[in-house]
């Protein structure tokens, strides 16, 4: 069985390889076609097109979190299978560095951290709807320093609004768009949204309708959830719902957010294996609700397996061996 451990209890040794791993996998070829997939510029890029691809039916449906978990699975093999990674699969943990972004294994800007914050550019606030603005974070610019330092992007944000209406994605969605890899590391974001009672309030909800609100908040209100908390910590393009994969930072995130699914499932073994959700995000368009026998969507050409949702339910059995370091 497989131990995933969070980054910053990891030996430095032990980050570089992965984040090794993952620049190896950046120098593997694209697979897609690239007159549909042009910002697919290496195999990196083929995961961050099939995530913007699916968007709109895996998040904020049924599909969210194992469709995510299964997603996960397929990165960890492939920087195994593609780069020969044999270390664990590492997690950022959102509580532990809120008070100290910068100060974490994870941001610290070392050779072995997953790279700093962006440089710094102004103070004007975030604003997130017409009644919903954050404080701008400490960065906003290009990340200079770490294992990706200088890192080329291909994809623009996709506004939120094609999530809340369901239109169709921008023609210019996977246009080759290249700029630098920005990050806006934000505190106050940390602080507000992923702190350590926020994580206890969402593991302590005794269904999935309640855990799925504490985890991705309301879109249209002023709460973000620990999971979105997590994501507007991390400033553009890793705030973005469609192109955030882009930012590797993604991977330890979501692994955190998996094992905070994990550790709810073992405190809540009667209802564990709950299915709450449509099949579309934020339910537009209008679709039926999940069921534990409804089929994932697939992970476009990583995995063609037409695995149900209870398929992917345990980190135990079905394609899964794995389990934390620690259980939340």
């Amino acid at each position: 069985m497989k131990v995933r451990k969070d980054f910053d209890t990891m030996a430095p040794s032990e980050r570089k390889a992965y984040t090794d791993a993952i620049k190896c996998l950046m120098t593997k070829p694209s697979q897609l076609d690239q007159t549909l997939y042009p910002a697919a510029i290496n195999r990196y890029f083929d995961y961050a097109v099939v995530h913007a691809n699916l968007t709109q039916v895996v998040h904020i449906s049924a599909f969210f979190l194992t469709w995510h978990r299964y997603y996960l699975h397929l990165f960890e093999q492939d920087l195994a299978n593609q780069c020969g990674y044999t270390g664990a699969f590492p997690y950022w943990n959102w509580p532990a560095t809120a008070d100290n972004l910068t100060g974490s294994a994870v941001f610290d800007g070392s050779e072995y951290s997953m790279s700093g914050n962006g440089l710094y550019t102004n103070n004007d606030s975030i604003v997130l709807s017409p009644f919903f603005s954050i404080p701008h974070g400490s960065g906003g610019g290009c990340v200079t320093t770490g294992p990706f330092a200088n890192m080329t992007t291909t994809m623009q944000p996709v506004s939120i609004d094609v999530l809340i209406t369901g239109a169709p994605l921008p023609n210019n969605t996977f246009a080759k768009n290249e700029s630098c890899l920005t990050r806006d590391l934000n505190e106050y974001v940390a602080k507000r949204y992923t702190n350590t009672s926020a994580l206890e309030e969402c593991l302590e909800t005794t269904n999935m309708a309640d855990f799925t609100t504490q985890i991705n908040g309301v879109i249209g209100s002023t709460e973000l959830g620990l999971h979105s908390g997590a994501h507007f910590v991390l400033g553009s393009p890793g705030s973005n719902i469609f192109v955030s994969v882009q930012d590797p930072i993604w991977w330890p995130l979501h692994t955190f957010l998996d094992n905070l699914y994990t550790s709810w499932q073992a405190r809540h073994p009667n209802v564990s294996d709950s299915v709450y959700g449509t099949l579309t995000a934020n339910n537009a368009p209008p679709s039926a609700n999940g069921t534990i026998n409804t089929i994932e969507p697939g992970w476009g050409y990583f995995d063609q397996t037409n695995y149900t949702i209870g398929d992917l339910m345990s980190t135990t059995s079905g394609p899964f061996c794995y389990r934390y370091d620690v259980s939340l």
